[in-house]
């Protein structure tokens, strides 16, 4: 949690569009699997079709937040975004 501060203080908002954006790529991806026929198995089978992709999502949190570590200072390389944070860096304090 400490290193998620850590990457709130140096990028902002944009860590956290970051993650929630592939959040909801994850858990769309999940719920379209599950539509067109994947079959999870364990406790996913009894629950509808959000719940049981919400729990896929969730197993792959680790990946999803390695992927945020990695994207976000990449994403922040793009001018208009790098221009975004340095005129903004001092609004955010966590």
């Amino acid at each position: 949690m400490a290193r998620f501060k850590t990457l709130m203080l140096e990028y902002g908002p944009l860590a956290l569009v970051t993650n929630y954006v592939i959040f909801g790529l994850v858990l769309v991806g999940f719920y379209a699997a599950i539509r067109l026929g994947f079959q999870p198995s364990g406790a996913g089978e009894q629950a509808g079709t959000w719940a049981a992709a919400y729990a896929a999502s969730q197993v792959v949190k680790p990946l999803r937040l390695a992927a945020v570590f990695v994207l976000t200072p990449l994403i922040a390389r793009i001018p208009p975004v790098a221009r975004f944070i340095e005129r903004n860096k001092h609004k955010w304090n966590f």
